[in-house]
């Protein structure tokens, strides 16, 4: 008997190694799926701008790293005691103007030499719902906590939503015309807009993002949604807020990634990092032992011999900690 229906995925002719940078940025979902790169051994920049759910949103960010155009003190705005900005998280904000333009300006250039060289990109939308500021008539990517009442809500139309995601491509591939381009619609539940509206935002992005990726050959969809909803499609998968996917989640998603965009000895090294990452993670019950000065020397030959599998400088972090950690047991 089954109980649940399987979604299998076909494995993507375009495999992603530890040669390829890979650049996110969409919903918190990109977060999740950056970190499990990043631990991996990944060179991989994500959400530069913090998290953005809606395609405008996204488009924008991507525009504004495509031209390198800096952030001005006139586009730090005031609320309370905190400054911001319309285009970034909130995550970017803080107490002193001087202090947020220069944070999100250090982004915004670290953004712009990385996708210079970058040729896989993960964009995932997270809603179709949008915010504009009634007085000054722009979206914003981020509320920052400013009351309802300055913003009008609303969703966007099938048209708003093709012409930003194609801009969003197309923005990409004029930095690179050979760009592998991800798509996902993140499998996070934006129940604070409803039940139903949140199903009518995530439908609306689906059959819009299909109808726009048919006409690009680089960009492949990645069903990170339907791994949720359809194939898992159970609470225990799902964090206490019920609405995020929890550590299972992700590593039931990551593992499907992985199947469809990773060979074998991409496999291989992953789990070498991993390896590393969980001997780094070893606290023994006593750090004086010559047991765990061994341990620690085992660890830092591991490293050694493993080093030529990744990017240069993948392990110095881990390096520069085993070196104190020997300094301390001697």
């Amino acid at each position: 008997m089954k109980f649940r229906t399987e979604l299998q995925i076909p494995e993507s002719d375009q495999k992603i190694n530890h040669s390829r940078k890979i650049m996110g940025i969409g919903s918190c979902f990109v977060d999740e799926l950056g970190e499990k790169l990043a631990d991996a051994k990944f060179q991989v920049l994500r959400n530069p701008f913090g998290t953005l759910f809606h395609p405008l949103a996204i488009e924008n960010a991507l525009a504004r790293i495509h031209s390198f155009t800096q952030y001005t003190r006139e586009e730090i705005l005031q609320y309370g005691e905190i400054f911001f900005s319309w285009d970034h998280h909130s995550a970017f904000n803080r107490i002193s103007p001087e202090e947020t333009l220069d944070n999100i300006n250090a982004e915004l250039q670290k953004a712009n030499d990385f996708i210079q060289q970058t040729d896989v990109f993960l964009l995932t939308f997270g809603t179709a719902w949008v915010y504009q500021m009634t007085e000054m008539g722009i979206f914003v990517a981020n509320c920052h906590k400013v009351p309802q009442k300055y913003f009008e809500k609303y969703l966007l139309d099938d048209q708003q939503i093709q012409t930003s995601i194609r801009n969003c491509f197309n923005l990409i591939l004029d930095i690179n015309p050979k760009a592998q381009i991800i798509v996902t619609i993140s499998p996070v539940r934006h129940t604070k807009d409803g039940i139903v509206e949140n199903s009518l935002s995530k439908s609306k992005l689906i059959s819009n993002l299909f109808q726009v990726a048919s006409q690009f050959e680089n960009v492949d969809y990645f069903p990170a949604y339907e791994l949720m909803m359809d194939d898992l499609r159970d609470y225990r998968f799902y964090k206490e807020d019920l609405v995020h996917p929890n550590e299972l989640g992700v590593e039931y998603i990551w593992e499907k990634f992985s199947q469809t965009y990773f060979d074998y000895l991409t496999v291989d090294n992953i789990k070498i990092a991993g390896k590393i990452k969980s001997a780094m993670a070893h606290r023994p019950m006593n750090s004086k032992t010559t047991a765990y000065k061994e341990f620690l020397y085992k660890t830092a030959k591991q490293i050694e011999s493993a080093e030529f599998l990744f990017p240069k400088n993948s392990f110095q972090k881990e390096k520069l900690m085993l070196q104190k950690m020997i300094e301390n047991v001697d």
